[in-house]
């Protein structure tokens, strides 16, 4: 089963439904990390083996996180997404890596209607 450390910037109504379909998702409030830098998410979801869920672009940023030492980081790009579909694109493709993928070290960015999984 996958291990979930979703970002504070997440919308809650998709904390609820990984939590509804049965996946591990730990928030960074329920770490007790409201409110910490960047860097210390990172290290968190790192440290705990969990795959990083957010809409901060920044965790993409190669040169600032060594990703190929995480269980993954998911940048999920709401653009025009209604909020129940940024909440159906997020559970699709968790669902789907739950049962085939690896994701350690590698960049997920997802997007409406396009999946870009990079690593190295």
């Amino acid at each position: 089963m996958l291990k979930l450390f979703i970002d504070e910037c997440i919308n809650w109504d998709i904390v609820f439904a990984l939590r509804q379909n049965g996946f591990d998702a730990l928030t960074v409030k329920d770490a007790e990390l409201t409110g910490s830098d960047d860097e210390t998410i990172f290290k968190f979801a790192c440290e705990n083996k969990r795959i990083l869920l957010t809409y901060d672009r920044g965790f993409g940023d190669i040169f600032r996180f060594n990703i190929s030492r995480s269980s993954g980081v998911v940048i999920v790009l709401t653009g025009r997404m209604k909020k129940d579909e940024v909440v159906n694109v997020v559970l699709s493709f968790i669902s789907t890596v739950d049962k085939r993928t690896d994701l350690r070290g590698k960049l997920v960015i997802i997007g409406k209607s396009r999946i870009r999984i990079t690593g190295r």
